[in-house]
Parts: C-alpha cells; sequence; structure tokens
C-alpha cells in the first residue's frame, strides 16, 4: 500500500479524556476483541494533480464521537486520529479510544486530510481550519459541527482532497456486523482539456486559470435535524469565489495544437491543458479541487458594471500564443500582441528548442533582453540553456455551470474555429481575439467507489 501520511495537531483543542484510556499501547495490535466496533471505510480510486485520498493512500484519518438522544447531542470523543495497524484495521492509540459502556447511541463523524495537512499543502494559517471547541455533557445543536474557513489552494498543484463520513451506531446492535463508514468527496474535481484543427493559425498553450469559482467556505458535518441518512455526510455554506490557476513549470510539456505529430486534431484526442510532463513525474490526471457551487457565466459584455478586475461569473482563462500558419505570414505571431500597446499581461517561458518544454516558467522583458526578477538584475542566459523566449497571453471564455460534491467535471475546448476574448484582467476585458468561437464540450461522471478497509473502535 502506498502511505499517505495524515497527523492532527490543531492548537487548543480540549481533548475528553473520560472517554479514552490513556494507557500507551505502542501501536500494536493484538487482534479482535469483544465489544470492538468495525467500520467498513469505502474510498473512491481515482488519480489527480492535486493530493487526492484514496482508499490506496488513506493511512489516518480524523474521527469525533456524540451522544445522540431524542433531546441532546453532546460530545463523547472529539478530533481523535484513527491510524492503519499492521491488521488492516483503523485504530485510536494515543490514548485508546472505547465504547461506553451503556447503550448510548453515537455519531460517528470522520474527515481526512486533517487540519493541518490541508494548512501546509495550502500554505495557510493557524486560523483558516478552526472546529468548535467543545466540552463533554455540553449539549449541542445537531448542525454546529462546522469546520469554518476552508479555503483551497490558489495554486493547483497545491490543492488537496477533502472527504468525509457520518455513521451511528450502539454498541448492543452493532458488535457483530460492524457499521459502514462511507467517506464522500466534498470538493468537485475539475478537468480541462483541449484540441484544435485551424487551417489559419496554431496554438500553443502553457497554463490554465480559473475564475469566479468558489475558493473558501463553512463546512457544516450535519445537515438538518438528527437522522441515520448519512448519504451526503455535510454541506457547503457562507461560499466565497475566487480565481486558482496552473502557470506550466519546469519540464512541463507546451501543448501544441498544430499540424506536427501528435498534435490532437479531433475530440476523441484531446489532451489535458492543466500541465503534463514526461518522465520523472507521472501518475496524476491534471485537475482542480474546488468547492462545488453554482457558477453563473461571466457577463463581459456589462463590464463597466462588474468591479475593479471587470468579472462578475465564472470563466476559464487559458494562457495561450497564436501563430499565423497561412502562407503569407506563416510563423507571425498574432497573439499576445507584439506591440502591446494597451499593456496586456504577457508571461514569457524559456523554451528548450529541441523538446519544447519549459526551462524556466517566468521570464521579464526589458527592451530586447530577458531578466528572471522584474527588477532587471539578474540577466537570462538564452545561449548556455539552449533555450528560446515565447510570449503568452490570456485568452478568456465565460463559462457558466452549477458543481456538486463528488463529480468529475471534464470540460473539452475546441480551438479550430477561435481562440476566446480577452481576460477580465485584461485592460481590454471581452474584445474578441481572431474569433470568440471556441466549443466547449462537458462530461459529467461521479467518483466510482473503490477500495474497501476497516475500522476499529475497542469496547471500554
Amino acid at each position: 500500500m502506498t502511505k499517505y501520511r495524515l497527523t492532527y495537531s490543531l492548537l487548543s483543542i480540549l481533548m475528553l479524556s473520560s472517554s479514552c484510556s490513556q494507557e500507551e499501547i505502542g501501536g500494536s495490535d493484538n487482534g479482535p476483541e469483544a465489544g470492538r466496533i468495525a467500520f467498513s471505510a469505502s474510498l473512491p480510486e481515482v488519480s489527480s494533480r492535486a493530493t487526492e485520498v484514496t482508499g490506496s493512500t488513506l493511512e489516518n484519518f480524523c474521527v469525533s464521537s456524540f451522544t445522540v438522544t431524542s433531546s441532546s447531542v453532546s460530545p463523547y470523543f472529539l478530533y481523535k486520529t484513527f491510524s492503519k495497524s499492521v491488521t488492516g484495521k483503523f485504530l485510536s492509540y494515543d490514548p485508546e479510544c472505547y465504547w461506553p459502556n451503556n447503550d448510548d447511541r453515537l455519531r460517528f463523524v470522520a474527515f481526512a486530510p486533517s487540519c493541518e495537512d490541508m494548512r501546509q499543502a495550502g500554505g495557510f494559517s493557524e486560523t483558516d481550519f478552526t472546529i468548535p471547541s467543545l466540552v463533554k455533557g455540553e449539549t449541542m445543536a445537531s448542525d454546529e459541527y462546522k469546520l469554518s474557513g476552508f479555503r483551497v489552494a490558489n495554486d493547483i498543484a497545491s490543492q488537496i482532497d477533502f472527504i468525509t463520513a457520518i455513521a451511528y451506531g450502539k454498541l448492543l446492535d452493532d458488535e457483530e456486523e460492524g457499521i459502514t463508514l462511507d467517506f464522500h468527496h466534498q470538493l468537485s474535481r475539475i478537468e480541462l482539456k483541449a484540441w484544435g484543427n485551424s487551417k489559419s493559425y496554431d496554438v500553443e498553450i502553457a497554463g490554465v486559470r480559473l475564475g469566479g469559482v468558489a475558493t473558501q467556505g463553512v463546512f457544516s458535518f450535519i445537515s438538518g435535524n438528527d437522522t441515520d441518512d448519512a448519504s451526503k455526510a455535510g454541506s457547503w455554506e457562507a461560499v466565497a469565489k475566487g480565481s486558482v490557476d496552473y502557470i506550466y513549470r519546469s519540464g512541463d510539456n507546451i501543448v501544441m495544437l498544430d499540424k506536427s505529430e501528435g498534435s490532437p486534431l479531433s475530440s476523441d484526442k484531446a489532451v489535458s491543458i492543466m500541465g503534463s510532463k514526461v518522465g520523472g513525474e507521472t501518475g496524476y490526471d491534471n485537475s482542480a479541487m474546488l468547492i462545488p457551487s453554482a457558477n453563473p457565466a461571466w457577463s463581459y459584455k456589462d463590464n463597466a458594471a462588474n468591479g475593479e478586475n471587470n468579472a462578475d461569473g465564472m470563466y476559464f482563462s487559458v494562457l495561450l500564443r497564436v501563430t499565423d500558419r497561412t502562407p503569407y505570414d506563416d510563423g507571425k505571431l498574432v497573439y499576445p500582441y507584439t506591440d502591446n500597446a494597451d499593456g496586456m499581461e504577457v508571461i514569457y517561458f524559456a523554451v528548450d528548442k529541441d523538446t519544447n518544454k519549459t526551462i524556466r516558467t517566468r521570464l521579464y522583458k526589458n527592451g530586447d533582453e530577458y531578466f528572471t526578477d522584474a527588477t532587471f538584475t539578474s540577466k537570462y542566459d538564452l545561449a548556455a540553456n539552449s533555450a528560446e523566449v515565447k510570449a503568452f497571453g490570456w485568452a478568456a471564455l465565460p463559462i457558466g455551470d452549477q458543481w456538486k460534491p463528488g463529480y468529475v467535471y471534464t470540460y473539452t475546448l475546441n480551438y479550430s474555429d477561435g481562440v476566446g476574448i480577452r481576460d477580465p484582467r485584461d485592460p481590454k476585458p471581452g474584445d474578441p481575439i481572431i474569433s470568440d468561437r471556441v466549443l466547449v464540450n462537458v462530461d459529467i461522471a461521479e467518483w466510482k467507489a473503490g477500495s474497501v478497509t476497516d475500522v476499529s473502535v475497542p469496547r471500554k
């Protein structure tokens, strides 16, 4: 099994020691015991550029438990890490957590990765992921257990999956058969692909931006009244929107939509445009993970009323360059505009002359020279790196859609008859580039269930 190391170390969390033994058992597992609860943890099996939790990568997850009666909900134990033992079961070790001796009905709420791992993945602060500090015996409303300030990373490559599960059980009812702990992906997975077969121009792609998408929100682990129906395992609230991107890095292959060998000339040969490396770093499927939400399309025709960055609604922006293919101007740069009279953003890449892989993501132009910094103090030696410089600009596509948790949305862009419009951050947002006619197709699929593992809690 490929191990995915998850830890949990939130500051200022009150541990409920009265419901857990203080005996240190050193991570061993002495086999089945009477009264031990067994969970079956089902997880989808999908690979992704973003860090996805699957059955083959799940080693630890965090569990809180609540005593549920007809009139109240109160904490039993909180924020305990359950880790895979040598027998393949998941146990809580430091300290051990046990069933109550009575026949209390318990609600188990599980999630992964931990808040600490989510902070480390996105570079967030201690306060970005907060969970209520609850006290044993204290009653609470059914929907008060929340993860507030959840954010996805701005860099698609740094994004991390978020899965949750809810289960209910009692010792006498569930000791023999165990309880199913069915994890659900709470984010939407987004993939972008492209193809093109233009007779007039070639397109090269070196990055993507998803704008007007949900990037921050509050996640409520319990939705509505107490129920045995845990099919959704929570819901999103107070969603705020922003943008995420992936700009190609050293070793990424620039996507070529031209007549070269291997160029995707039809929809069935469309390729990912979220960055791909050949050799050394394989195994990801190039996708973003975002908070589910309803996303109306960017209303670019109303730019004047849309605020500082002219964006009100969702759009995909692709970092590309367009060159003429016609006999009259073969090879001439069409976009980004060479004169750049209006000051649009142009991103310069150092590209290997032989492989067309990116060597350096961003260079800064000053006259006819290129530098590695915006202050023009460190000149880049193109000859020493066997590189050429290529200029790229953003070209946007208004997209409207509703994303649901646990679904994969694969958008295929057809650049045969156009390349889109100028980006919302551009000085002339919404202006057509060559032609704004880019056909977009979307395929929607659920993540499929994969492996099953066992989770155990010993009886007190």
